[in-house]
């Protein structure tokens, strides 16, 4: 039986234009402004792997599950302490002003961890840091 997930989903209107946005969240190259991220590694089938942590050593790894333009964006995660998904809605309201919709579920592959991670795990802070660090890089 799985875990039960543990489900972050954050609204925001950022005030840059739908194209530029989704530029940068799936531009997967250029990595460099999201915090917590040591490295990134296109993978040959369109995934990828990033690398955090202090060592830099742990990763999750990435492979698409949805992308079209300007609109959604998904994909799935797999690492040694849990698996999940990521989907990425974006809404043009005008010119200059998007809402974008995160939606992050993650399950635990273990009981334990799946504890640890409901103290730990701060799933709304790093959907949160994302969008901060998405604007500074919408704004350079």
């Amino acid at each position: 039986m799985m875990n039960k997930p543990l489900i972050s989903k954050k609204e925001i209107i950022l005030k840059h234009n739908i194209k530029s946005i989704w530029k940068t969240v799936v531009n997967n190259e250029d990595y460099k402004w999201r915090t917590g991220i040591k490295k990134l590694e296109l993978l040959e089938n369109g995934g990828w792997l990033e690398f955090y942590g202090k060592s830099g050593k742990n990763f999750t790894k990435f492979s698409l599950k949805d992308k079209k333009e300007h609109s959604v964006y998904s994909f799935k995660m797999n690492n040694k302490n849990f698996e999940g998904e990521w989907e990425g809605k974006f809404i043009e309201i005008d010119e200059n002003n998007t809402k974008c919709i995160f939606t992050e579920t993650i399950y635990m592959k273990n009981v334990i961890m799946n504890v640890l991670a409901k103290l730990f795990f701060n799933l709304d802070k790093i959907q949160k840091q994302y969008f901060i660090d998405l604007n500074k890089k919408l704004e350079e």
